[in-house]
């Protein structure tokens, strides 16, 4: 945010997510009450910014968004929409994953970093080794 005003990464994925559920941007609380579906496809996009971008804003803004829809919903679907929103063998965007693991839902961490300790990619493995460690 600048100024009060919202950047335009932050209206980016206002407007990816809102063309698949108008207003959902304001109201990600409510997403259960969006077809699964839909639902799915707004956390994809949300996973797709908190893990891909090479920049931090649109990480942080993503990352705030999730953390705004329930922890049980979450809890429920990330797991399968992360294995297709990002690749789990791009060491880049499976530690961004576990940040937001760490960040926005911790019960959810060691099934991320389990995910890392049976990765055949070395550099998968040592990323899931640190958060172990921690």
């Amino acid at each position: 945010m600048n100024n009060g005003m919202a950047s335009w990464q932050e209206l980016k994925i206002d407007y990816e997510i809102n063309k698949i559920s108008p207003n959902i941007s304001t109201r990600l609380e409510d997403i259960e009450r969006v077809p699964t579906g839909l639902g799915i496809k707004i956390l994809t996009i949300l996973i797709e910014w908190a893990c891909q971008p090479q920049n931090t804003h649109p990480i942080e803004i993503a990352r705030k968004k999730i953390k705004t829809i329930p922890s049980d919903w979450l809890i429920e679907h990330l797991p399968n929409v992360a294995k297709t929103a990002i690749c789990l063998d791009d060491e880049w965007e499976y530690r961004r994953l576990l940040e937001l693991l760490s960040e926005a839902i911790p019960k959810l961490l060691d099934w991320g970093i389990e995910l890392g300790i049976n990765s055949k990619n070395e550099e998968i493995k040592e990323a899931a080794n640190d958060y172990k460690e921690k």
